[in-house]
């Protein structure tokens, strides 16, 4: 097999990855979606691999297109004092989530929330690396 040394074929080769990775969540979605139907406050727990993989996916995702989306320079950067109200922020509103998720281990739920805030705040801070 020759290798793809055009950027239009390169770009399409592209679009079918997204295409393909687009198409695999819907499934892995729509399966997740029947499954809390059928059984209701069992799906959504780390035993399921569906939900694993969705979650991995959805997560990677939104890591790798912070290369692609970050060069905002037409923007103002943040204050340090703004990023860390949005951190305080979101260390509460994900705590409180996982306590309402997982309300028998309290701390394990505000050490979620702490991770959950500072990978949030982490990407916030490479973008503002980019702002003017």
């Amino acid at each position: 097999m020759k290798k793809v040394k055009d950027e239009r074929l390169k770009g399409q080769l592209i679009k079918n990855f997204k295409t393909a990775f687009v198409i695999e969540n819907s499934f892995i979605l729509i399966v997740l979606v029947y499954e809390s139907f059928k059984n209701y406050g069992e799906i959504i727990n780390f035993q399921n691999p569906l939900w694993v993989s969705f979650m991995i996916g959805v997560i990677s995702l939104s890591i790798l297109s912070q290369k692609v989306t970050a060069a905002v320079e037409d923007k103002p950067k943040i204050s340090k004092k703004r990023l860390l109200i949005y951190f305080l922020l979101e260390f509460l509103a994900f705590s409180l989530l996982f306590i309402l998720i997982i309300p028998k281990y309290i701390w394990l739920s505000v050490i979620c929330g702490g991770i959950v805030a500072l990978i949030t705040s982490g990407i916030f801070i490479y973008n503002n690396h980019y702002r003017y």
